[in-house]
């Protein structure tokens, strides 16, 4: 072999990582980080206070956004749940489905569906207690979202 044929593939095997190699392993320390904080606190989103929402259209939002989550299981679970008891649900009972939705996503359909433990403020809530047993009598059958009703 020549002697600048071994010295090139000795700095190749040797050399230090690249730039973006080390750019790629800061970018993956810094996302392990932020998802281990993320995972610990679980800090549903802020919703805005609508103190003169009459419940009409209160229900119309609540129904808006169970059925556009962005997730498609948790849209099924919501919106068949909204489907079947979102007219009979007190005035309570909205608000306490319009704080449930603040949470995430997945932690509403793992707490509905009994895969992780809910939290106490949320497992007391009657309308979770509601979703929960949809969810139980549901089971795998969901296949697709109810149609809307026509606005009158």
């Amino acid at each position: 072999m020549r002697p600048t044929f071994v010295r090139a593939i000795a700095c190749r095997v040797l050399a230090p990582p690249r730039p973006a190699a080390r750019i790629l392993a800061a970018a993956q320390r810094t996302i392990g980080t932020t998802r281990t904080v993320l995972d610990e606190s679980r800090i549903g989103l802020e919703r805005k206070q609508r103190d003169n929402e009459s419940i009409e259209i209160l229900r119309r939002r609540l129904q808006y956004q169970m059925r556009k989550r962005g997730i498609l299981e948790t849209d099924l679970l919501l919106s068949t749940f909204a489907a079947e008891h979102l007219k009979s649900l007190t005035r309570e009972e909205l608000a306490d489905l319009d704080s449930l939705l603040s949470n995430i996503d997945w932690d509403i359909f793992y707490w509905a569906t009994d895969k992780t433990p809910a939290p106490e403020q949320v497992a007391s809530m009657g309308v979770f207690q509601k979703l929960r047993a949809h969810a139980a009598k549901r089971g795998s059958k969901i296949v697709r979202m109810p149609d809307l009703e026509e606005s009158k």
